[in-house]
């Protein structure tokens, strides 16, 4: 399957992985680099703690919504 990225970096999942891998509207994926390759990874919400803290020990949101520090590439 493919897709194409639009000017602004956008790109669409194509119909068959949405449903295959339940992707709805506000469904948060994580990019990540593996070797020359790369992957996409439906993040979940987990049972500890909740979905923003998952997002924080993957390094993707700050600690606190105060806090302005840069959110380094993983």
């Amino acid at each position: 399957m493919t897709s194409t990225i639009t000017t602004k970096g956008q790109t669409v999942v194509p119909k068959e992985l949405r449903r295959k891998f339940e992707l709805d509207s506000g469904a948060v994926l994580d990019w990540r680099a593996d070797g020359d390759s790369m992957r996409v990874v439906k993040l979940t919400r987990s049972a500890k703690g909740g979905f923003i803290q998952a997002l924080r020990r993957l390094g993707r949101v700050p600690a606190a919504p105060r806090d302005h520090r840069l959110v380094e590439d993983a």
